[in-house]
């Protein structure tokens, strides 16, 4: 049997993305939280 390389798929990271990505985050955190806060308090 003739053993083949793994084929990669790569690509360059979009600049800001990641940064919106861990705003979302933190909304989404702090949003639950509140629901919480609301509910027990």
């Amino acid at each position: 049997m003739e053993k083949q390389e793994k084929m990669e798929l790569a690509h360059e990271p979009v600049p800001g993305y990641q940064t919106v990505f861990y705003i979302t985050v933190a909304v989404a955190v702090i949003y639950l939280g509140a629901v919480f806060m609301k509910c027990f308090f």
